[in-house]
């Protein structure tokens, strides 16, 4: 008997502690998602690597979430053909140290803050949606932004931004590897 109070009462704990430390987390991407780093090569290979398994991973979901959310994959598509706009404009917008031996990078802060407040809306959007939709029986809306396909489509975004951010950022630092022994001053 204690036991059906104890597994109730520890999941609400868990999704309490969850979004207490949403602000915290939320807080921590913005500031360190426009420090300046090392570009490791191999955790940048990894990145990559990572990205695409997870894009992978997404197109398996949109594929099965198809059959029941109407519009999942022209959302989740355009989202992420949108993602690789803002990947090559967040690349355009880095600020690049080239060093003689390491390559420093910064990310730009403003871009990183715009794609955390997208996400703020639409956790907040999502969760006053589940609120109406589960007390006041209002149902989810079948198209647009607010809808489940909309959901694909922000998160298709960020994958397609992560994915062209981490290859752009592969192909700078295997460039700078190449060619760092190299004098480019004018003569």
């Amino acid at each position: 008997m204690p036991l059906l109070f104890a597994l109730p009462l520890a999941i609400l704990v868990f999704v309490a502690i969850m979004l207490l430390l949403m602000p915290l987390s939320l807080w921590q991407r913005v500031r360190s998602g426009g420090a300046r780093r090392q570009a490791r090569p191999w955790l940048i290979t990894f990145n990559f690597w990572a990205t695409l398994v997870s894009t992978g991973l997404f197109a398996v979901f949109v594929a099965i979430a198809g059959f029941w959310w109407t519009g999942a994959w022209s959302y989740a598509a355009l989202g992420w053909l949108a993602g690789l706009l803002v990947g090559v404009l967040g690349h355009f917008l880095t600020r690049f140290e080239p060093g003689a031996e390491t390559l420093h990078y910064k990310p730009n802060t403003w871009l990183v803050l715009a794609l955390t407040a997208m996400i703020v809306v639409r956790v907040v959007a999502g969760m006053v949606q589940g609120w109406q939709a589960s007390v006041n029986h209002v149902p989810w809306p079948d198209s647009g932004w607010l809808s489940h396909a909309g959901l694909l489509a922000m998160a298709a975004l960020l994958l397609g931004y992560a994915g062209m951010y981490a290859w752009l950022l592969r192909r700078r630092v295997r460039h700078h590897q190449r060619y760092r022994g190299f004098d480019r001053s004018p003569r």
